[in-house]
Protein backbone atom coordinates (compact mmCIF):
# COMPACT_ATOMS: atom_id res chain seq x y z
CA UNK A 1 0.00 0.00 0.00
CA UNK A 2 3.03 2.31 0.94
CA UNK A 3 4.55 2.01 -2.18
CA UNK A 4 1.39 2.15 -4.41
CA UNK A 5 1.25 5.43 -2.69
CA UNK A 6 4.63 6.79 -3.69
CA UNK A 7 4.26 5.51 -7.30
CA UNK A 8 1.10 7.85 -7.29
CA UNK A 9 3.05 10.66 -6.34
CA UNK A 10 6.15 10.06 -8.36
CA UNK A 11 3.70 9.73 -11.43
CA UNK A 12 2.10 13.34 -10.18
CA UNK A 13 5.23 14.74 -10.13
CA UNK A 14 6.44 13.29 -13.52
CA UNK A 15 3.45 14.93 -14.60
CA UNK A 16 3.75 18.15 -13.68
CA UNK A 17 7.76 18.20 -13.75
CA UNK A 18 8.15 16.04 -16.96
CA UNK A 19 10.98 18.40 -18.28
CA UNK A 20 13.28 17.71 -15.37
CA UNK A 21 13.34 14.04 -16.31
CA UNK A 22 13.80 14.73 -19.93
CA UNK A 23 16.86 17.53 -19.27
CA UNK A 24 18.43 15.21 -17.05
CA UNK A 25 18.21 11.80 -19.95
CA UNK A 26 19.24 14.61 -23.09
CA UNK A 27 22.17 15.55 -20.74
CA UNK A 28 23.24 11.85 -19.79
CA UNK A 29 22.94 11.11 -23.71
CA UNK A 30 25.04 14.42 -24.38
CA UNK A 31 27.76 13.00 -22.06
CA UNK A 32 27.89 9.25 -23.16
CA UNK A 33 27.25 9.94 -27.08
CA UNK A 34 29.84 11.71 -29.54
CA UNK A 35 30.20 15.16 -29.84
CA UNK A 36 29.22 15.28 -33.65
CA UNK A 37 25.75 14.28 -32.42
CA UNK A 38 25.75 16.96 -29.64
CA UNK A 39 26.44 19.48 -32.32
CA UNK A 40 23.63 18.30 -33.86
CA UNK A 41 21.37 18.34 -31.24
CA UNK A 42 22.28 21.85 -30.39
CA UNK A 43 21.90 22.72 -34.07
CA UNK A 44 18.67 21.71 -34.11
CA UNK A 45 17.55 23.34 -30.39
CA UNK A 46 19.11 26.63 -32.08
CA UNK A 47 16.83 26.25 -35.39
CA UNK A 48 13.67 25.40 -32.84
CA UNK A 49 14.27 29.22 -31.37
CA UNK A 50 14.94 30.59 -34.44
CA UNK A 51 11.56 29.37 -35.78
CA UNK A 52 9.87 29.99 -32.99
CA UNK A 53 11.43 33.75 -32.55
CA UNK A 54 9.78 34.16 -36.69
CA UNK A 55 6.37 33.19 -35.81
CA UNK A 56 5.97 35.38 -32.66
CA UNK A 57 7.49 38.32 -35.24
CA UNK A 58 4.49 37.38 -37.52
CA UNK A 59 1.90 37.45 -34.30
CA UNK A 60 3.08 40.57 -33.14
CA UNK A 61 3.16 41.89 -36.59
CA UNK A 62 -0.53 40.78 -38.16
CA UNK A 63 -1.37 42.22 -34.60
CA UNK A 64 -0.03 45.25 -35.58
CA UNK A 65 -1.42 45.93 -38.92
CA UNK A 66 -4.64 44.86 -37.35
CA UNK A 67 -4.49 47.70 -34.80
CA UNK A 68 -3.35 50.22 -37.52
CA UNK A 69 -6.37 49.38 -39.54
CA UNK A 70 -8.93 49.03 -36.57
CA UNK A 71 -7.33 52.74 -36.16
CA UNK A 72 -8.12 54.03 -39.57
CA UNK A 73 -11.46 52.69 -40.07
CA UNK A 74 -12.73 53.99 -36.91
CA UNK A 75 -10.52 57.83 -37.42
CA UNK A 76 -12.21 57.59 -40.89
CA UNK A 77 -15.89 57.97 -39.46
CA UNK A 78 -15.00 59.83 -36.54
CA UNK A 79 -17.35 62.57 -37.16
CA UNK A 80 -19.97 60.11 -37.80
CA UNK A 81 -19.34 58.33 -34.43
CA UNK A 82 -19.46 61.66 -32.87
CA UNK A 83 -23.00 62.48 -33.72
CA UNK A 84 -23.66 58.84 -32.37
CA UNK A 85 -22.21 60.24 -29.00
CA UNK A 86 -24.56 62.60 -28.76
CA UNK A 87 -27.41 61.33 -30.18
CA UNK A 88 -27.50 58.00 -28.40
CA UNK A 89 -25.82 59.77 -24.83
CA UNK A 90 -23.30 57.33 -25.28
CA UNK A 91 -19.32 57.11 -25.08
CA UNK A 92 -18.02 55.20 -27.54
CA UNK A 93 -14.52 54.92 -26.24
CA UNK A 94 -15.85 53.27 -23.61
CA UNK A 95 -17.43 50.29 -25.89
CA UNK A 96 -16.15 46.92 -26.46
CA UNK A 97 -13.97 46.82 -29.64
CA UNK A 98 -16.08 44.26 -31.59
CA UNK A 99 -19.24 47.25 -31.00
CA UNK A 100 -16.70 49.68 -32.56
CA UNK A 101 -16.05 47.60 -35.35
CA UNK A 102 -19.71 47.00 -35.91
CA UNK A 103 -21.01 50.62 -35.12
CA UNK A 104 -18.10 51.74 -38.28
CA UNK A 105 -19.11 49.28 -40.63
CA UNK A 106 -23.11 50.09 -40.63
CA UNK A 107 -21.60 53.55 -41.12
CA UNK A 108 -20.25 52.33 -43.98
CA UNK A 109 -22.97 50.10 -45.46
CA UNK A 110 -25.54 52.64 -44.73
CA UNK A 111 -23.99 56.05 -45.32
CA UNK A 112 -26.88 56.95 -47.79
CA UNK A 113 -29.83 55.30 -45.69
CA UNK A 114 -30.33 57.56 -42.56
CA UNK A 115 -33.33 55.48 -41.25
CA UNK A 116 -31.40 52.39 -41.98
CA UNK A 117 -28.82 53.58 -40.27
CA UNK A 118 -30.09 54.71 -37.54
CA UNK A 119 -31.75 50.98 -36.61
CA UNK A 120 -28.36 49.01 -37.03
CA UNK A 121 -27.15 51.50 -34.80
CA UNK A 122 -30.07 51.45 -32.14
CA UNK A 123 -29.60 47.40 -32.41
CA UNK A 124 -25.61 47.84 -31.46
CA UNK A 125 -25.93 50.12 -29.26
CA UNK A 126 -28.90 48.25 -27.47
CA UNK A 127 -31.32 50.91 -27.58
CA UNK A 128 -34.51 51.81 -29.01
CA UNK A 129 -35.34 52.87 -32.55
CA UNK A 130 -38.64 55.24 -33.36
CA UNK A 131 -39.23 55.46 -36.94
CA UNK A 132 -39.89 59.26 -38.14
CA UNK A 133 -42.96 59.79 -40.48
CA UNK A 134 -42.12 62.12 -43.23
Amino acid sequence: MLTMIFWKKVWIWVKHHWYWPVIIILMALLLISRSGSKEKLFELLEKQKESYEKEVAIINKANEEKSVKKNKILERHKEEMGKIEKEYDVKLGELKEEKQMALAKTIEENKNKPDELAREVAKILSAEYFEKNR
